[in-house]
């Protein structure tokens, strides 16, 4: 029988590592990789930040503090022990990460448009350089999506638990993001054209996951717990991301 896992928890924690995910891309991949190369911010939304020059290395910030962050939670996850939800927590906030971050160089190799696309804006063999992009992010994006669907085997014995554990928080975060993104100032024209696809294609490996996931028994089986300091923390930190960061917050310069 499927493991029961607390639903509303699992949700929780994928609104929270979607929100943190966003955060650390436009607000300290961009945001601050930009005030440290001397540029001005001027406004930082949950789809975009605007400040007053382009610059290759602050447009490259983004997925690249992604990438570091999602390394990070999937590494410390292995000495988290049996605390099953701190755990859990740390798997999704890898793949919220990770799973962008890689499909960011293949998304602008493909479309040439996004933050790698001005990454190699100008540079000569344009073309050499997005099949190479293109290549590059589908190689790291299968890489990230099997590493995923092995440090979430403990949670998933069966292949009907990969609904609620890989699945259910895809969904929520995908809602969530456009639950902020709907607002975003520069209208419904950037909402259909970076938002969703961002939500909707960026994590899609956690649809499909459990197709590479490990066939052996996992050594041990955890359970994500029923936990309402998740929940509060969801709704708090939800609204004030939907209301605040969504709308957008302007800078003075």
């Amino acid at each position: 029988m499927s493991i029961q896992h607390n639903k509303a928890t699992i949700i929780s924690m994928a609104v929270i590592a979607s929100g943190l995910a966003t955060l650390l891309h436009e607000g300290l991949g961009h945001g601050v990789l930009a005030w440290l190369r001397g540029d001005i911010v001027t406004e930082i939304t949950s789809n975009h930040l605007s400040s007053l020059r382009p610059d290759r290395w602050v447009e490259a910030g983004g997925t690249l503090v992604n990438l570091g962050v999602g390394t990070l939670a999937l590494m410390i996850l292995r000495w988290a022990g049996d605390r099953a939800n701190l755990r859990y927590f740390l798997w999704i906030l890898g793949a919220l990460n990770l799973l962008p971050g890689a499909g960011y160089f293949l998304f602008s190799g493909i479309f040439g448009v996004g933050d790698w696309n001005e990454v190699i804006r100008g540079l000569p063999h344009q073309i050499a350089l997005r099949i190479g992009m293109t290549a590059f992010g589908a190689g790291l994006y299968v890489l990230v999506v099997r590493v995923l669907a092995i440090t979430v085997r403990p949670f998933t014995p069966d292949r009907a638990s990969y609904n609620v554990t890989g699945r259910l928080p895809y969904y929520a975060a995908c809602a969530f993001s456009c639950a902020a993104g709907a607002l975003d100032p520069l209208g419904l024209k950037l909402f259909f054209m970076s938002t969703v696809p961002a939500a909707f294609g960026g994590s899609s490996g956690l649809m499909w996951a459990d197709m590479l996931m490990p066939g052996a028994e996992p050594d041990e089986k955890l359970v994500v717990r029923r936990a309402p300091v998740w929940w509060i923390a969801a709704a708090v930190l939800g609204i004030c991301y939907i209301v605040f960061l969504g709308r957008g917050i302007e800078f003075s310069h």
